[in-house]
């Protein structure tokens, strides 16, 4: 574990943080204008429905976005340096050493040509500079402690010969094998069942303990949020709409969105004949609607809301929310609470 002086120093900054995409029918602001900090031993949540913008904020992190992507502002500091200047060289050390990442299909981004070993010892070598005897050891150290049983029979297999809980150990084995500073979990546990799910969870949990990395968890699920992150972004339409700790965020909900998602969690204390439903769809990113991106599905709207876009505001003890009528909010909460009809 790093010094507790380390743990009040963020590792990771992004800063009105933009990212674009020219696309044959115009631009696609599919990031535009998120901030957050990410601190040692810690797990950040990024959540919100798909097309918001979430995958594409990780990727800009590790600066692998395809040909028609191109960050258009911000920054992102990682130990005070800004990714987004950094050579490529430069970039390649920090990729998969400091900053590693967790993609969302491991069938996919494991090469089906090379061994679950041998795609390990490739990052070991690269970034560690140890021979291959060395980082043969690491790779089956690696997956021992991920969980795989038999390591080093595992070492020696393609990932097609894996399960698809054993495939996203293996990914998550070499996502660690360099002891990274910072893991990007883009929807890790999607494609598993609950029960595979719980269990990388609860090892993810248990690497970030020993290793005292900082965590990014990218997801759509309000449940692996309330598990695994100590503080929340929720995203809307590239944008993000509200920034809190994670008890808060599902407590005391301050942007429509926000709230929307809460309320339409199932709760055990009131007796509900329907769930809430936020009406509407996500905008075409191509036609985002003027002012407030999320005034088109808002049942509290007003007609600044159409005209203007509402600044990201503090509304106490760091608690962001990008809204005019937060009291709104406030007073919708408070009804859903006593049971009664918002």
């Amino acid at each position: 574990m790093r010094g507790d002086e380390d743990m009040e120093n963020p590792l990771l900054q992004v800063k009105d943080l933009k990212t674009y995409f020219r696309t044959e029918d115009g631009l696609v602001k599919a990031v535009d204008g998120v901030d957050f900090e990410v601190f040692p031993g810690k797990t950040l949540g990024i959540v919100g429905e798909s097309g918001c913008g979430k995958s594409v904020t990780s990727l800009s992190i590790m600066r692998l976005l395809d040909e028609k992507g191109y960050v258009a502002g911000g920054e992102v500091l990682f130990s005070g340096q800004d990714l987004l200047k950094l050579s490529e060289p430069k970039m390649r050390k920090i990729r998969g050493n400091d900053i590693a990442m967790i993609f969302q299909e491991p069938m996919t981004a494991l090469n089906p040509v090379y061994t679950v070993g041998d795609q390990i010892m490739e990052a070991v070598a690269l970034h560690q500079k140890k021979s291959q005897s060395q980082s043969r050891k690491v790779a089956i150290d690696m997956l021992q402690k991920v969980g795989i049983p038999n390591p080093e029979k595992r070492v020696d297999e393609y990932p097609h010969e894996l399960s698809g809980g054993m495939r996203q150990r293996a990914m998550i084995a070499m996502s660690l094998s360099c002891n990274p500073k910072v893991l990007i979990a883009d929807e890790p546990t999607t494609a598993l069942d609950v029960t595979i799910q719980a269990q990388i969870l609860d090892l993810m949990r248990g690497l970030q303990k020993e290793f005292g990395m900082a965590i990014i968890m990218i997801t759509h699920d309000l449940g692996v949020i309330a598990e695994t992150a100590d503080h929340v972004v929720v995203m809307y339409a590239g944008k993000a709409v509200e920034y809190t700790d994670t008890r808060t965020l599902f407590k005391d909900p301050r942007h429509p969105y926000s709230w929307g998602l809460m309320n339409a969690l199932p709760r055990l204390d009131l007796d509900q004949e329907s769930l809430y439903n936020i009406p509407g769809i996500v905008p075409d990113p191509l036609s985002f609607p003027t002012g407030c991106k999320f005034h088109t599905r808002c049942p509290f709207l007003e007609p600044i809301c159409k005209e203007e876009e509402p600044p990201l505001k503090d509304v106490g003890n760091g608690h962001l929310a990008r809204c005019f009528f937060i009291e709104k909010v406030m007073e919708a909460r408070r009804k859903s609470k006593a049971g009664e009809r918002v």
